[in-house]
């Protein structure tokens, strides 16, 4: 308790510190499609709607893989014009004896896994047909290798870890669209240059409340960021893909690694 207190007391008081950092960090993270400028701030929203999905990659092509995929997008219409804005990230590993939230092991390895982030949104919706919801856009995708070296002390009790990370593009910019299945929990990301990503869909939230992008927990008590999103992140603090209990929704500044830059967004977002 006296370690995660203090963790979240270093997160606050770089917030304090660094208010003009914390505000950028707290920037909503999603690709505008349509703005209508910052004249109309001031006018109510008229519609309003929120979708999040969160799922779990099983298949590539026809190998089987693991990993974690998640999206959301937000609709707000101002009068008559729409403000629409998506963001989706996977993760995904063909190592089937390490899990991506692999247990801190204290010999040095090496771990391969593949990422890929939508860079700009084109349409995002709901209950076309054939399908609950469709997402199209833009992808990078990458594949990371990174060397491992655990520093233990002389009870061999883990200290730290040092890692050598190296990434290569395997598409960038390339089209695809995620798509899941009308009445089922299962989905594809197609993305152009690669194999289809397939997978089950474990969480779909569709809202008309103003949801806090940076949200962990898919209760439906709240939708804005409270303590309880902050403790969520201070247990998968200082753990990357392959080691410790990482996270993709906790990774905002996404290096691979849930950091103090992390933290500090969530504390930004706070009740926000």
């Amino acid at each position: 308790m006296k370690k995660i207190a203090a963790i979240i007391l270093t997160a606050i008081i770089a917030v304090s510190a660094l208010s003009l950092a914390a505000s950028a960090y707290a920037m909503p993270f999603m690709n505008w499609k349509m703005f209508d400028g910052p004249g109309n701030s001031h006018k109510l929203a008229l519609q309003q709607s929120f979708v999040r999905l969160d799922g779990f990659i099983n298949q590539s092509g026809s190998n089987n893989v693991t990993g974690a995929i998640e999206a959301q997008s937000r609709t707000i219409v101002l009068n008559t014009t729409a403000r629409q804005g998506a963001s989706a990230t996977a993760i995904w590993t063909s190592n089937q004896s390490r899990p991506i939230s692999g247990l801190k092991d204290k010999q040095n390895f090496t771990y391969t896994f593949n990422t890929a982030r939508l860079v700009n949104a084109s349409t995002a919706s709901l209950n076309t047909t054939g399908l609950s919801y469709f997402l199209n856009g833009t992808w990078n995708v990458y594949q990371i290798t990174t060397n491992f070296t655990i520093i233990t002390d002389s009870s061999g009790n883990i200290v730290s870890f040092n890692r050598n990370q190296n990434a290569s593009a395997v598409v960038t910019n390339a089209y695809g669209e995620l798509k899941v299945a009308s009445n089922a929990n299962n989905f594809t990301l197609s993305i152009t240059g690669i194999d289809q990503l397939t997978g089950l869909v474990h969480v779909q939230r569709i809202t008309t409340k103003m949801f806090n992008p940076f949200r962990i927990n898919n209760d439906d008590n709240t939708t804005i960021v409270t303590k309880a999103d902050v403790s969520t992140i201070v247990k998968s603090y200082g753990s990357s893909p392959g080691w410790g209990n990482y996270d993709q929704r906790m990774d905002y500044n996404f290096n691979y690694k849930i950091d103090i830059t992390d933290l500090t967004t969530a504390v930004a977002n706070i009740n926000a």
